[in-house]
């Protein structure tokens, strides 16, 4: 089984992930309403990861660099070979918001189950990390549900957005 060490510098990877996915997927889009969706949820994710590198060093334990191979492989999978700026339009976003959708779900799977195992101050820093997650599932839905229904971008409009 797993430390608590271990655990939490898989959750970061993951989070790491998940900023630089929604990045990149906003520098490929050409709606608006889109970057401004794809840029919030690469805040929370980035934010995610900065909340669980506390943890982490609390405990004393050290942070391995991401992943840099997985994300590229995944990317590759979704996007085209020659990707510029703008070159993504609704119709071509669904595998995307797919793999968004698929890695929100293994996120929450992931911390619903060690959170079950953790102490208390885990649980519930895992418990506040699922609910974002929900979040994210509940938008990233929504939208994959308007682009396969008219094509169109739901979005999402923060209150705020800095």
């Amino acid at each position: 089984m797993a430390d608590a060490k271990e655990i939490l510098a898989t959750a970061i990877e993951m989070e790491h992930f998940g900023s630089e996915y929604y990045s990149k997927f906003k520098d490929l889009v050409a709606s608006e309403k889109a970057k401004t969706l794809l840029r919030s949820l690469a805040a929370d994710e980035k934010d995610h990861a900065h909340i669980l590198e506390i943890e982490l060093s609390n405990l004393g334990g050290r942070l391995k660099p991401p992943g840099k191979e997985k994300l590229k492989k995944s990317l590759k999978q979704v996007f085209p070979e020659r990707i510029h700026k703008n070159s993504i339009h609704a119709k071509d976003a669904i595998s995307a918001i797919k793999l968004g959708i698929l890695t929100e779900r293994r996120s929450i799977e992931f911390y619903t189950k060690h959170a079950a195992r953790a102490s208390p101050k885990m649980r519930k820093i895992f418990a506040k990390l699922i609910r974002m997650e929900i979040v994210h599932l509940g938008l990233l839905e929504e939208n994959l549900q308007f682009l396969e229904d008219d094509g169109s971008w739901y979005g999402y409009m923060p209150i705020l957005e800095g």
